[in-house]
């Protein structure tokens, strides 16, 4: 897997990630093509110019992004930075990891001054120039082929900082909102060096703040502030853009949630699950258990990133009257995942292709799972069983993949039963149809969740 490390280790701002990202020296995304897109977001009203410069005894890319707006920002709201967003010539995905940025940005300014997201006026952060630094990220990491992001704690800095709300601490209350649950490291002498779009990106596009373990970097850049720091460590950011190592193992921590219910009814419970998964679990999931008086009761657990721990929480105490939550932190070995999409009868359907860790070459009939979505939506639309749709659509993919035909009806072992151990575990069944051991969830931490998908990361 394609992966960044972002290591904020002096700081972070919107315009050093983007300078680390071109001190890569990639041929994929260079200075003219970040100009480009400028170009085409703001016609000529935008200036960028780079420049070679030390902090400490390290050389650095130095971005400047100019505009007429940049030393007087408009206060904008979150509709109008999303409506330039929707603008952007970028591809649709690049389109949702910007706006994402921007609305945790929302997000955190509602909580810090009481109002809604609709009603937040942004400052600083409303500046044409910074929709140049989170869309030229978003572009940047789309033409590198970064397929996951990971950082390092950031240093916040010390002091206080004058903005728009006056003279603040740092970091700025925007800033700790939006840290809020991850880690981060305070000190590194007077001044700001986390900036509220800093540190946006980092909780908008990072899977997780843990470094990624045993890691092949292929190329290395450092971006730097404006600032000359006279205390702490030099005002740079590094990031290492590379793959993980051990043989293509995934190993990434997660961390579970768990609490109890005795006294909460069937529905309140379902909708708890159903908002952990909106608020960013990989997956959650209710067991029965004896409480104490031998009441029935529900076990809630849900596993999630480290950033995400805070919101979690927040979901719990909201939507139920427990009084507490145990957390447990785990280690998993993850599958990477793709989707594959085949036609069946004229109707496309998405079946999911399971890549195991350090093993190369063609997947196993094993490791191929059809979405249950597309199943269904097919079997309505067809008029056909459900099953006979699921086998049809593991033959065409085994078809597609050169894995050997798979028969009209499963006749090389059809659909099997599922297994318990987060993969598909399919097993030959004579007459080719097979079972589905339990609810047919996939148990460990490969969950399916409610819409037939694989647990996610």
């Amino acid at each position: 897997m394609s992966t960044l490390f972002v290591e904020p280790f002096g700081g972070i701002a919107g315009d050093m990630f983007l300078a680390a990202l071109l001190d890569l020296g990639d041929p994929r995304f260079t200075f003219a093509d970040l100009e480009g897109l400028a170009r085409e977001l703001l016609g000529d009203e935008c200036r960028l110019a780079r420049s070679r410069v030390r902090r400490g005894t390290v050389e650095a890319e130095l971005l400047e992004v100019h505009t007429a707006e940049t030393d007087d920002p408009p206060a904008r709201h979150l509709a109008d930075l999303l409506a330039l967003v929707e603008g952007a010539p970028l591809a649709p995905a690049s389109r949702v990891r910007a706006g994402d940025a921007f609305r945790r940005i929302a997000e955190a300014e509602a909580r810090v001054h009481g109002t809604s997201v609709e009603e937040v006026h942004f400052h600083e952060v409303g500046a044409v120039d910074s929709i140049v630094d989170v869309c030229g990220a978003a572009f940047a990491l789309e033409r590198l082929g970064v397929e996951r992001v990971v950082t390092s704690p950031p240093l916040l800095g010390a002091g206080t900082v004058r903005c728009a709300h006056g003279e603040m601490p740092v970091p700025a209350p925007g800033t700790a909102e939006l840290l809020r649950g991850r880690p981060a490291l305070a000190g590194g002498g007077p001044g700001e060096r986390t900036t509220p779009t800093g540190a946006a990106l980092l909780v908008a596009w990072a899977d997780s703040f843990d470094p990624p373990g045993a890691f092949t970097a292929r190329a290395l850049g450092y971006g730097a502030g404006h600032r000359e720091f006279p205390q702490g460590p030099p005002n740079l950011l590094r990031v290492q853009l590379g793959e993980v190592a051990d043989g293509g193992t995934a190993r990434a921590t997660a961390w579970l949630l768990e609490f109890n219910l005795d006294d909460t009814g069937g529905e309140q419970v379902g909708f708890c699950v159903q908002e952990l998964r909106t608020a960013g679990a990989l997956e959650a999931w209710t067991a029965p258990v004896a409480m104490k008086k031998d009441r029935p009761g529900v076990v809630v657990t849900a596993l999630c990133r480290a950033e995400r721990r805070a919101d979690l929480e927040r979901v719990a105490f909201a939507h139920t009257p427990t009084l507490g939550v145990r957390w447990t932190r785990c280690e998993r070995t993850e599958c990477e995942r793709e989707a594959l999409e085949v036609e069946l009868d004229g109707h496309a359907a998405r079946v999911v292709v399971r890549r195991r860790p350090g093993e190369a070459g063609a997947p196993a009939l094993a490791d191929l799972a059809p979405e249950y979505d597309d199943v269904a939506r097919l079997a309505r639309a067809l008029g056909r069983p459900f099953a006979g749709v699921e086998r049809a659509l593991l033959a065409r993919a085994a078809e597609v993949l050169g894995l050997g035909e798979l028969g009209a009806h499963g006749d090389s072992g059809g659909r099997g039963h599922r297994g318990g151990s987060g993969g598909p575990g399919r097993t030959a069944q004579p007459g080719g149809r097979g079972e589905s051991c339990g609810h047919g969830a996939r148990g460990g931490s490969g969950e399916r969740g409610d819409s037939g998908e694989r647990g996610g990361r």
